[in-house]
Parts: C-alpha cells; structure tokens; sequence
C-alpha cells in the first residue's frame, strides 16, 4: 500500500551497493574538487593551493587587484572550498552513515573520504563546523581546529580497524569496485592509504605535540603504508565513469595558469628530468627554447604576453592525484630524521633517497646517474621572460640547498632537503604542498611581488590560511562569529593556523 509499482525498493538498492555506491562516487570526486565547469577546481584549489604553494601562477588580467595571487582575499572565490565539501562530500558522507551498517566496508571506506576531503579543508580555513554536521541544528557550530583533527584521528582508526578486519578475513573480496574510481574495491590498497594518510596528518602535528605525532606515526607505518607506486592513490575514469583531469581546462580552455617561478628554480637548478613530466616547453618566438615560469603577485597588464610560458603538461585522461607514494618515504624519513628511527623503519638518509628515486619511477622520468650525490647543483636564479620581477643570487628568498644527504649539515638543514624534494615529488598538488611549506617554511617559496591584503598578511611570512567564507557571515553569523575566537587571531589570512607552530 502507498508504493510505487515503478520505484526503486531498498532491497533493490542493496544489490551491488547501489544504495551507498553512488555517494562514495560523490565522495570521491571531490577529495579534490574535479568540477572545472562549475569553478570547484580553479577556485577551491588551483588559484589558492597551487600558487600558495609555489607550483603554478595566475595570469589571467582581469583579476588585477581583487584576487588571490596578490593576497586580496575578498573575492568570493574563498567561499568555494566550504561549498564543495558541505554541499557535495559532507552530505554524500551523510547518507552512506545512515544507510549502511556502523561495521561495515561500505561505512569504513565513507570516513576514510571524509577525513581525505575535510582536513584539506581543515588546513584551508582552520575551525570548521565538522562534528555537529548533520545534526538538524538551525546553525552549526564550529569545533577547534585541534578539536577537529582529534576527530579526524579517531574516524581514521575506526576505518583501519574495520579495514584491518575485513582484508583480514577476505583478502581477494573487492566490494564497491563498480563505484571505486580510486582502487576498483581494493581494500588492501585503501588499508594502506587510510595508513598513509593518517601518518601525513600526525606530521602536521609534529610542531604542537610531538609525542602524539609519534604515536599516530608509529601506528601509521606498523599497519602498513603505501610502499610502491602502485599505491598511489589517484582518482581515474572506471566503469563507465569518465573522470576529466581540471587542470587541463585551466590551462587550456581557460589559459589562466601556468608554471610557478619556484618550479622553474628548482627543476633548472637541479637539471630535474621529472621537469618535462610537469611543464611542456615555453612557446616563446623570439626566445630559445626553455621552461618558463610567472611569480605570483605580479601585475598583469597583459595576459597575451604570458601565454606562451611553460604549462602543466597535464591532459583531460590524467588521473587527479591524491597522495604518492614517494610523499610517504618523505614523511618516514622527517620521523627518523626526528629520532623515530626503529618506528619508520628506516633511517632518515635511505628512506628520503628511496623517496626521490619512487618519484622519478612514478614520473616516467630518467634520473641523472649523480643526481643523489652531486653537491654542486642548487636551485637556479629566477630570470622574468616578461616583466622583470627576477629573483637574483643573494636574496633570502632563493634557496641555496643541495640534494645529496649529509649527516653533518645537521637537524634543519635536512629537513629543508627532505620537505624540498617531498614539494618537488607532490607535484600538481599545490594544497598539501601549500600546507608543508607553512608547517616547516620549505621549501623556500617566493613572496609575492604586490601585497593587496590591506597589512593583514606579511609578504615575507607568506599566507597562512584562507579567511572564513562569505556564505558562512550571511548564512551562519552567530556561529562563524564565535568560530573567530577559536582561531587565536582575527579572521585574516595573517593568522596562522593551530599546528603552525614552528620556532623561527
């Protein structure tokens, strides 16, 4: 009675896990944002992250002045990272909660997505309204952000306990592969990712409390983390699904982006051959062939005389990177670097060159048979194709740091080798990089050259969060008032966030 003869049952819906298939879908495609139509990518990650970070820059004219590459952050572009992971990952999280079993893969597989998505989200803006989501509160609250990453930490050893169980008992059993675009129901593989995620995220802590960094990381890397490069977690098309890489529409269809300066000094300097893997050629006519990058905060007067710099060698086909797994060698070596030693499994100098040389494998690309040991390259100096806005030898801002190991240079000058490369290996992934370079202040990344942010942000300290959306002032007002007095600093992009702890 009352039914529908022509619906869809739940029963129905159980077959394949179709009831809670699609929101993993959902889930997945916005770890990082992939809509480029609809702005998700450019706004939410590649005109913050990607040129916070160093890796690309903007060189559109027309966001001269009201933008973020010059730190003027009132553009509503800020509201987009929040509108994606509480519009889209948020409620698809929601419904997979309540419709599948609080044991069960499907369950586990919905929260190791949500902390995947929500801590970049996290380390964009700071407190977030995360654990009363959902609740049927007329506003939400937000959590601290140290409030937020405990939950985070809890929901990751809920879902590798769950995990650790169900490879443990079915192995071969590939459930959701019709939906994962990730690793087609591999739970082995995702055993390893939740692992390796959660020890990226104990290093972010590193600077706020150590020893429970090294708790998190031990029982990271005891579990089991990623370790070849067919770990590497990477969202793809599958089963009918098509997945469109949106950096190709940015620097192609859009031609708003191209490659960053630091890339530039860094892969010249090092004569990198993973540089062909990341930029193609500059165009330039009356120039000899080279790769070429913008700075960020530059005044673009003209966006045809930026075009024919170097651009992402990236295409529509390419799957959209999460986490590599030369990214998890350079996490193990920063902890035996620290003195975990027995807990990496590994030493510092071993696990930071196994990095390197996974990544160079990972790219496709040659290494150079002295590129571990050459101790004459370093970063090159930065010479402006277009506007004159070089970097030169002796500026502060132009790293002079080698590749090849050395025991003797000591705690920190190691650390800037091992976080340079791990910013090298990330590549297009300018949000986690962003992140590592305010944790750690490496790799050395160029100021901009105007500063539009009213003195709300230090050209030389750099941007160190995205203020609180537009959307959250108009539609959450109370609460993203109160959210202020969580962040310990007005609600500027100044303000660092709760794991920016570092001495300097």
């Amino acid at each position: 009675m009352n039914t529908n003869d022509y619906g869809v049952t739940d029963d129905m819906l159980n077959y394949d896990n179709l009831k809670v298939g699609g929101f993993i879908t959902t889930m997945q495609r916005d770890v990082i944002p992939t809509d480029a139509a609809a702005g998700d990518y450019q706004e939410a990650q590649n005109l913050a992250g990607d040129i916070f970070a160093g890796y690309m820059g903007a060189i559109n004219d027309k966001f001269v002045a009201n933008n973020f590459y010059d730190l003027n952050h009132q553009v509503r572009w800020k509201d987009r990272a929040f509108k994606v992971a509480f519009e889209k990952v948020m409620p698809a999280w929601k419904m997979v909660s309540e419709k599948a079993e609080k044991n069960s893969i499907e369950y586990a597989l919905s929260l190791v997505l949500k902390v995947a998505a929500m801590h970049r989200l996290a380390d964009y803006y700071g407190p977030l309204p995360y654990n009363e989501f959902g609740k049927g509160l007329i506003t939400t609250p937000y959590d601290a952000m140290d409030v937020v990453y405990e939950t985070f930490f809890k929901e990751l050893n809920e879902a590798i306990a769950i995990i650790e169980d169900f490879v443990e008992k079915t192995p071969e059993a590939h459930p959701l592969k019709n939906y994962d675009l990730v690793y087609g129901g591999d739970f082995t593989k995702w055993l390893k990712f939740a692992n390796s995620l959660k020890l990226r995220l104990a290093m972010h802590t590193v600077y706020v409390d150590k020893d429970k960094a090294k708790q998190y990381a031990k029982e990271a890397v005891t579990s089991g983390v990623m370790e070849t490069v067919e770990d590497n977690a990477q969202l793809a098309s599958a089963n009918g699904l098509t997945v469109y890489n949106p950096l190709k529409k940015i620097w192609y269809d859009y031609s708003d982006t191209r490659m960053g300066a630091n890339m530039q000094s860094f892969l010249t300097g090092y004569d990198d051959a993973r540089i062909s893997s990341y930029f193609r050629l500059s165009t330039f006519k009356e120039k000899k062939n080279g790769y070429f990058g913008v700075r960020n905060g530059v005044n673009i007067n003209a966006k045809n005389n930026y075009l024919p710099l170097s651009v992402p060698n990236i295409e529509a086909e390419n799957p959209v990177r999460w986490m590599c797994v030369s990214e998890v060698y350079f996490l193990r070596a920063e902890g035996a670097l620290r003195g975990w030693v027995k807990e990496m499994k590994g030493n510092a100098k071993d696990l930071y060159e196994t990095g390197i040389q996974l990544s160079f494998k990972d790219w496709g690309a040659t290494m150079r048979a002295d590129y571990l040991t050459n101790e004459s390259k370093i970063p090159a100096e930065f010479i402006d194709q277009v506007g004159g806005n070089d970097i030169k030898k002796g500026d502060p801002s132009l790293s002079t740091i080698t590749i090849p190991w050395k025991e003797s240079d000591g705690f920190e000058k190691n650390l800037e080798r091992i976080i340079t490369q791990k910013w090298i290996a990330m590549f297009p992934d300018g949000q986690e990089a962003w992140t590592e370079f305010r944790r750690t202040d490496y790799p050395k990344v160029f100021p901009v050259i105007v500063n539009n942010s009213g003195n709300t942000i230090d050209t030389d300290l750099q941007i160190r969060r995205m203020t609180f959306p537009q959307s959250e002032y108009d539609n959450n007002t109370v609460e993203v008032t109160k959210a202020i007095s969580l962040l310990g600093g007005p609600d500027t992009g100044g303000t660092k966030l709760w794991w920016d702890k570092k001495e300097r």
